[in-house]
């Protein structure tokens, strides 16, 4: 997809691999400068060099925790110190919490799925909200998950956190569409990742399959026959980030190949 972002500004969290460094990379490859960041300095090193290979001016790359409210405050603040204004794009990731029945979980994991998946979302909205509405023109994505809609079994944390920023996303994008600003929740459903298999590979001992033919059998459910790179997954969020998508706002969108069975 051919989509003209020079000039503009991005910060996507979680972005050191999978659908997160996707979507950095459809950014930068369309002309923005782009600011990644990730627990892992090790793995956020060799994203900003994978990304920099052209034009390391364009990337910015810091190690942190989003569930941290003063990480965040130093991220924005070091993107517009090395870009000279604040985010036009901002792209909401967030690796999903444990998984766990109602239940079972802790206090002190409510808190921080809470913290790492729904304020986080909210905190940078915040702080970047203000320099948008002055420029005119901005772009919030925020990536939930298809259990927002349709809750899955044994994923109380996911389901009720990713349910809360599609809330937030809808409310927000009604108060800042007037300042030229859209806000949007891609719903996503399974794309090739390490979370994927993970989340594959804690049942694989009740179904006696591999790993390729747990994929095998998966792909059977979806219409379109097969799982989502982070590649054909990013294809959303570039256009949602674009000029063109001007008047979509306010949407979840589940980007799932057909895999969710609500009409809306």
């Amino acid at each position: 997809m051919k989509v003209a972002l020079e000039g503009k500004v991005a910060i996507v969290t979680a972005s050191t691999r999978g659908i997160g460094f996707a979507i950095a990379q459809g950014l930068y490859n369309s002309g923005a400068a782009v600011c990644i960041c990730g627990r892992d300095s090790t793995s956020l090193d060799a994203s900003v060099q994978s990304l920099a290979a052209s034009d390391s001016s364009r990337v910015l790359g810091l190690a942190g925790d989003i569930a941290d409210s003063k990480f965040l405050v130093d991220l924005t603040e070091a993107v517009r110190t090395r870009f000279g204004h604040g985010a036009d794009i901002l792209v909401n990731n967030s690796g999903g919490p444990p998984a766990g029945e109602a239940l079972s979980i802790t206090e002190d994991q409510w808190s921080n799925a809470i913290d790492s998946n729904l304020r986080s979302v909210i905190r940078l909205c915040n702080l970047v909200v203000t320099g948008m509405k002055e420029r005119g023109w901005g772009r919030i994505i925020n990536l939930t998950s298809t259990a927002a809609r349709e809750p899955a079994a044994g994923m109380v944390l996911s389901n009720v956190t990713r349910a809360g920023v599609a809330a937030y996303s809808k409310t927000l994008s009604q108060e800042v569409g007037p300042f030229g600003i859209t806000v949007n929740t891609i719903l996503t459903g399974g794309c090739l990742t390490d979370r994927l298999h993970s989340l594959i590979e804690r049942n694989l001992k009740d179904t006696g399959e591999s790993l390729e033919d747990a994929l095998a059998r998966i792909e059977k459910t979806i219409p379109v026959r097969h799982i989502s790179t982070p590649e054909e997954f990013a294809q959303t969020a570039l256009f949602l980030a674009s000029p063109e998508a001007s008047f979509i706002t306010g949407a979840a969108i589940p980007v799932d190949g057909g895999a969710s069975k609500s009409i809306f």
